[in-house]
């Protein structure tokens, strides 16, 4: 537990230095790593199921819209399209490697998993760098705060479930995929994923935008809840089908940067769906 809280207090810091000396720039780097080691991480779960993604091929993907995505952004007319656009294109010339086996099992276990990360992890997580070098008023900290509500809703969720399942915790929601997982956790998740989203707005006010509320922020954060809850689960499928614990042992108590970036993949595009709904 010691080694859990100090490494998510650790990380906090990081997210909030990038942020306080780049702005979204920083930011953009912070997930851009996460996603990255996340790669590396689901690549070598895949490796043990008996699949052969394309590992560089997913990096440098990942690197393009990563980019793209913050320098649409930051400097684009369709700021929240060059991500997506980018993701389009890549996935559009790495259909160009099934030529080279048409016939034969890459196409099953090379290019479809490369493709499935590239659209479950990267596509997802660049809506939080669109968000972060958008959204500029009322001030140049307002997207990159945005971005990291998101991240923090997603996260304290996970921190509620765990309190909460922990002590009081009687009925399992998944046993076959995720036996620690409870319906009381599950509420205690949403809870706290309301919670710290109010928390922000009501804290955060003279940098955010005016209709972001104490109180749209709460019910958005609700959401941003489940979204989480939703993706852990998913995440925990793939761990069990390759009969691993965590993804990797990167960062101490927690895990993998995939066991540390799995509520965010859902998370992330329900995020950007409140903030369209709200602002």
């Amino acid at each position: 537990m010691f080694l859990r809280i100090a490494s998510t207090l650790i990380l906090w810091i990081f997210v909030v230095g990038a942020i306080f000396f780049k702005k979204s720039a920083g930011f953009t780097a912070v997930i851009w790593l996460l996603s990255s080691a996340a790669i590396f991480e689901i690549c070598g779960i895949l490796f043990k199921i008996g699949l052969r993604p394309m590992l560089f091929v997913a990096q440098i993907c990942n690197v393009f819209v990563f980019a793209a995505a913050w320098l649409s952004g930051a400097y684009g007319e369709n700021h929240y399209a060059g991500g997506t656009i980018a993701v389009a294109i890549s996935a559009a010339i790495m259909s160009l490697s099934v030529i080279g086996d048409p016939f034969g099992d890459f196409p099953s276990k090379g290019f479809v998993p490369t493709l499935m990360i590239l659209f479950c992890v990267t596509f997802m997580l660049q809506w939080l760098p669109a968000i972060a070098a958008t959204i500029s008023v009322p001030s140049e900290y307002t997207g990159s705060i945005l971005a990291t509500w998101i991240v923090a809703a997603a996260k304290f969720s996970d921190v509620g479930a765990y309190v909460i399942g922990s002590a009081f915790g009687r009925h399992k929601m998944s046993p076959n995929i995720s036996p620690n997982k409870t319906w009381e956790g599950w509420i205690g998740g949403l809870f706290s994923a309301a919670a710290v989203s109010s928390g922000i707005a009501y804290f955060a006010e003279s940098v955010l935008p005016e209709n972001f509320t104490p109180m749209s922020a709460a019910i958005a954060g609700l959401a941003i809840g489940a979204a989480a809850t939703a993706s852990d689960l998913l995440e925990s499928v793939l761990k069990r089908r390759a009969c691993v614990k965590d993804s990797g042992s990167m960062i101490p108590g927690i895990g993998g940067a995939l066991d540390l970036a799995d509520s965010l993949i859902l998370s992330a595009p329900t995020g950007m769906l409140a903030l369209f709904v709200i602002l």
